[in-house]
């Protein structure tokens, strides 16, 4: 709400269409069927600019070391990594603590 105060709404609806194409692409390229509930909560969480550049991150990462692009759990565990590590330094919890 405070967003929508600063910017306005069609400000924040742009922003929610670039965390949608996000997901989109994170889902096709990234989930190896047990990581979407992560990805959408980074999604939701962490700043547009910041997930732009870690998907870029992971991506220039899994070209560097020969991914092959069905190596599907090893991008998960890629793009995962980056995420957590921003996570973690911007204090976000993206992953329920065990008890």
């Amino acid at each position: 709400m405070n967003f929508i105060k600063e910017h306005g709404i069609r400000k924040f609806i742009k922003q929610q269409e670039k965390r949608i194409k996000l997901i989109e692409t994170i889902t096709e390229n990234f989930d190896d069927g047990r990581s979407r509930s992560f990805f959408c909560k980074a999604v939701v969480l962490l700043d547009l600019t910041t997930l732009e550049s870690s998907l870029d991150e992971a991506t220039q990462k899994i070209k560097t070391d020969n991914i092959k692009p069905d190596g599907i759990k090893i991008k998960a565990k890629i793009l995962k990594e980056i995420l957590n590590e921003i996570a973690f330094k911007e204090e976000i919890e993206l992953v329920k603590k065990k008890r």
